[in-house]
């Protein structure tokens, strides 16, 4: 894959952070919004942020891009160490929520405008803003100014502007929020397809688990200013290693189990009704047998079964919700799960509120949580 400065994606890091801190004062006391984070980012990639609010996403994206020090640690891009230095001295741009465009110019000269200000040629900025327009395919607009199109335009647009000048990084600072349900889902497809066609590495900051999913190829997790855990959108969904990100992304069941025996990355469990299923260990946890320990599984992998369940369930409720239906059962110790059934054929078979049904969870879907 290339990029529009016949640069390759790579394994390689374009962005490394080390053990990087920042401390916000407010007169005598002292917030620790980032502490300590760790985390290389590859050339060519796609990279998302994910948390809720407050967890430094935001404040890691702004000390990448220089808008804020580092209260410790270090910012390294393509090799360089750039803590210290001003967003202008560094190979990024960034794309903010609000697009930041002129109002009195038109979309082609808001394109055109970073590419003036490095004192490019006429022609320079003529070729690459009729390259831009292509390429976010705004050509038909490119007289109109930011009032007389629309917002997803308008972001197309501020897209277009950051990327003209072939930053090696750019920065997203959740920009779809501002965007209807259905024009964020069209947006986020095109911001893949502009990463993928571009080759540049895109930092993207959400707090939104579908925006992560969709679009990354690596996510990072954060909660209190730290990287809880990092890998792909089906490492970090399957996978989760602690209790925080298996119920930050995507609907789950925790229930709290007993080791039986333990073998390398995986351990059997003793499930509620008494049987045993093998569920897989997370990296650096070794438990021994007769330790209690919390299990997640997603509503996705179990389903109701008439023979070879692992466990029984009281149905509590069943929502229909076109697609699929949600089952809410109640287990043997008033333990509280939830599967999922795909309404398929003429449509979903009728589950009475308090019958008994048998479960049946799918091979690899029980992981055990650090915590």
């Amino acid at each position: 894959m290339a990029d529009t400065t016949g640069r390759a994606a790579s394994a390689t890091n374009e962005i490394e952070i080390k053990r990087l801190s920042k401390v916000f004062w407010q007169g005598d006391a002292a917030f620790r919004a980032l502490d300590e984070v760790t985390i290389g980012i590859r050339s060519g990639e796609f990279f998302t942020l994910l948390g809720p609010s407050g967890c430094g996403k935001t404040t890691l994206l702004r000390l990448i891009a220089g808008f804020e020090q580092p209260s410790a640690g270090e910012v390294i891009i393509n090799g360089r160490q750039v803590a210290g230095l001003g967003p202008n001295a560094r190979p990024v741009n960034t794309v903010f929520q609000n697009y930041a465009l002129f109002p009195h110019m038109t979309v082609a000269d808001n394109i055109g405008f970073g590419l003036r200000m490095l004192g490019k040629s006429a022609a320079v900025v003529r070729e690459t803003t009729g390259r831009m327009l292509e390429l976010v395919r705004m050509e038909a607009m490119a007289a109109r100014k930011p009032s007389e199109i629309s917002g997803g335009q308008q972001q197309r647009v501020a897209l277009a502007r950051a990327l003209a000048p072939q930053p090696r990084v750019l920065l997203l600072d959740e920009p779809l929020s501002a965007l209807d349900l259905k024009l964020r889902k069209e947006m986020q497809s095109e911001l893949k397809r502009l990463q993928t066609e571009t080759g540049i590495t895109f930092v993207f900051v959400t707090h939104d688990q579908h925006e992560a999913l969709t679009m990354s190829d690596r996510i990072a997790v954060m909660s209190g200013g730290r990287i809880l855990q990092s890998g792909s959108p089906a490492d970090i969904y399957n996978h989760p290693a602690e209790r925080f990100v298996a119920d930050f992304i995507g609907d789950t069941n925790f229930l709290d189990v007993e080791i039986v025996a333990v073998n390398g990355r995986a351990a059997d469990v003793r499930l509620p009704g008494g049987g045993t299923r093998r569920a897989s260990l997370p990296e650096g946890l070794s438990p021994s047998a007769g330790t209690n320990v919390t299990i997640v599984i997603r509503p996705e992998h179990a389903s109701i079964t008439d023979e070879a369940a692992d466990f029984e369930g009281t149905v509590e409720d069943a929502v229909f919700f076109g697609t699929d239906t949600h089952v809410h059962l109640r287990l043997p110790g008033e333990s509280r799960f939830t599967l999922r059934r795909q309404n398929t054929g003429a449509g979903a078979v009728a589950l009475p509120e308090g019958s008994r049904v048998g479960v049946r969870v799918a091979e690899g879907g029980i992981q055990v949580l650090r915590n």
